[in-house]
Protein backbone atom coordinates (compact mmCIF):
# COMPACT_ATOMS: atom_id res chain seq x y z
CA UNK A 1 0.00 0.00 0.00
CA UNK A 2 1.37 3.43 -0.78
CA UNK A 3 1.28 6.69 0.81
CA UNK A 4 -2.45 7.94 2.00
CA UNK A 5 -1.94 10.82 3.56
CA UNK A 6 -3.78 14.12 1.70
CA UNK A 7 -1.26 16.42 3.19
CA UNK A 8 2.60 16.74 3.53
CA UNK A 9 4.57 17.16 6.66
CA UNK A 10 5.61 20.50 4.86
CA UNK A 11 1.85 22.00 4.17
CA UNK A 12 1.17 21.14 8.01
CA UNK A 13 4.21 22.90 9.03
CA UNK A 14 3.48 25.86 7.08
CA UNK A 15 0.02 25.91 7.91
CA UNK A 16 1.05 25.82 11.91
CA UNK A 17 3.19 28.26 11.76
CA UNK A 18 0.87 30.68 10.11
CA UNK A 19 -2.39 29.99 12.55
CA UNK A 20 0.08 31.01 15.52
CA UNK A 21 1.52 34.38 13.68
CA UNK A 22 -1.86 34.64 13.06
CA UNK A 23 -2.94 34.65 16.69
CA UNK A 24 0.31 35.65 18.30
CA UNK A 25 -0.14 39.31 16.54
CA UNK A 26 -3.94 39.45 17.72
CA UNK A 27 -2.61 38.56 21.17
CA UNK A 28 -0.21 41.12 20.76
CA UNK A 29 -2.46 44.06 19.31
CA UNK A 30 -5.15 43.41 21.57
CA UNK A 31 -3.09 43.57 24.64
CA UNK A 32 -1.42 46.59 23.32
CA UNK A 33 -4.79 48.08 22.82
CA UNK A 34 -5.88 46.84 26.37
CA UNK A 35 -2.09 49.15 28.03
CA UNK A 36 -3.08 51.73 26.07
CA UNK A 37 -6.60 52.12 27.57
CA UNK A 38 -5.33 51.45 30.87
CA UNK A 39 -2.41 53.79 31.29
CA UNK A 40 -4.79 56.88 29.55
CA UNK A 41 -7.34 55.78 32.33
CA UNK A 42 -4.39 55.74 35.19
CA UNK A 43 -3.15 59.65 33.64
CA UNK A 44 -6.76 60.93 33.33
CA UNK A 45 -7.42 59.51 36.79
CA UNK A 46 -4.04 60.98 38.51
CA UNK A 47 -4.86 64.39 36.60
CA UNK A 48 -8.03 64.23 38.64
CA UNK A 49 -6.81 63.19 42.19
CA UNK A 50 -3.86 65.71 41.59
CA UNK A 51 -6.54 68.49 40.63
CA UNK A 52 -8.87 67.74 43.81
CA UNK A 53 -6.04 68.16 45.76
CA UNK A 54 -4.67 71.53 44.60
CA UNK A 55 -8.37 72.70 44.97
CA UNK A 56 -8.41 71.50 48.62
CA UNK A 57 -5.26 72.88 49.70
CA UNK A 58 -6.58 76.17 47.94
CA UNK A 59 -9.44 76.04 49.62
CA UNK A 60 -7.87 75.46 53.01
CA UNK A 61 -6.07 78.09 52.89
CA UNK A 62 -9.13 79.95 51.83
CA UNK A 63 -10.35 79.32 54.82
CA UNK A 64 -7.11 81.18 56.72
CA UNK A 65 -7.83 84.46 58.23
CA UNK A 66 -5.66 86.57 56.27
CA UNK A 67 -6.58 90.55 57.35
CA UNK A 68 -3.98 90.98 59.79
CA UNK A 69 -1.09 89.04 58.40
CA UNK A 70 2.27 90.94 57.89
CA UNK A 71 3.99 88.05 55.62
CA UNK A 72 3.31 85.50 52.90
CA UNK A 73 0.79 82.28 54.65
CA UNK A 74 1.58 78.98 52.39
CA UNK A 75 2.15 75.39 52.90
CA UNK A 76 3.65 72.97 50.45
CA UNK A 77 2.35 69.42 49.55
CA UNK A 78 3.90 66.62 47.72
CA UNK A 79 2.45 65.06 44.40
CA UNK A 80 3.79 62.89 41.82
CA UNK A 81 6.52 64.25 39.74
CA UNK A 82 4.96 62.38 36.95
CA UNK A 83 1.64 60.21 36.11
CA UNK A 84 2.07 56.88 33.80
CA UNK A 85 5.58 58.59 32.71
CA UNK A 86 4.24 61.79 31.51
CA UNK A 87 4.56 65.06 33.49
CA UNK A 88 2.01 67.66 34.11
CA UNK A 89 1.39 71.25 34.68
CA UNK A 90 -0.84 72.76 37.16
CA UNK A 91 -2.49 76.27 35.78
CA UNK A 92 -5.02 78.02 38.40
CA UNK A 93 -7.23 80.99 37.17
CA UNK A 94 -10.21 83.13 38.37
CA UNK A 95 -13.35 81.46 36.38
CA UNK A 96 -15.79 84.61 37.34
CA UNK A 97 -16.88 83.59 40.75
CA UNK A 98 -15.00 80.29 40.53
CA UNK A 99 -11.87 79.09 40.66
CA UNK A 100 -10.57 76.95 37.98
CA UNK A 101 -7.69 74.53 37.81
CA UNK A 102 -6.40 73.24 34.89
CA UNK A 103 -3.93 69.81 35.04
CA UNK A 104 -2.82 69.14 31.74
CA UNK A 105 -0.26 66.55 30.50
CA UNK A 106 2.82 68.17 29.20
CA UNK A 107 3.41 65.26 26.79
CA UNK A 108 -0.34 64.72 25.21
CA UNK A 109 -3.25 65.97 25.07
CA UNK A 110 -4.54 64.24 28.28
CA UNK A 111 -6.22 67.43 31.08
CA UNK A 112 -9.01 67.82 33.25
CA UNK A 113 -10.07 70.68 35.36
CA UNK A 114 -11.46 71.23 38.47
CA UNK A 115 -13.82 73.99 39.55
CA UNK A 116 -13.95 75.33 43.03
CA UNK A 117 -15.44 78.48 45.10
CA UNK A 118 -13.46 80.58 47.42
CA UNK A 119 -13.82 83.84 49.11
CA UNK A 120 -10.00 84.98 48.52
CA UNK A 121 -8.71 86.25 45.11
CA UNK A 122 -6.61 83.93 43.02
CA UNK A 123 -3.69 85.38 41.06
CA UNK A 124 -3.30 83.55 37.91
CA UNK A 125 -0.29 80.77 38.22
CA UNK A 126 1.14 78.02 36.52
CA UNK A 127 3.46 75.19 38.15
CA UNK A 128 4.94 71.54 37.39
CA UNK A 129 4.18 68.49 39.13
CA UNK A 130 5.89 67.51 41.94
CA UNK A 131 5.92 69.54 45.26
CA UNK A 132 2.99 72.38 44.84
CA UNK A 133 3.85 74.95 47.27
CA UNK A 134 0.10 76.75 48.00
CA UNK A 135 0.61 80.38 49.21
CA UNK A 136 -1.34 83.59 50.24
CA UNK A 137 0.92 86.29 49.04
CA UNK A 138 0.47 89.36 50.84
CA UNK A 139 1.33 92.03 48.74
CA UNK A 140 -0.35 91.11 45.73
CA UNK A 141 -3.28 89.97 47.96
CA UNK A 142 -4.42 86.71 46.30
CA UNK A 143 -4.21 83.00 46.53
CA UNK A 144 -1.75 80.68 44.27
CA UNK A 145 0.54 78.37 43.49
CA UNK A 146 4.30 78.37 43.01
CA UNK A 147 7.14 75.69 43.12
CA UNK A 148 9.04 75.40 46.45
Amino acid sequence: MGDTRAVSPAVTQALTIGISTILITGLLLGGSSYVDNKREQTVRQGLQDVGSGVASDLVRLDQFDTADVSSNVSFTSNYPDRLAGEGYRVHVVEDGELTMIHINSTSSDRQTQVRFANDQPVCESTVRGGQITVLYDVTRGCLEVRSP
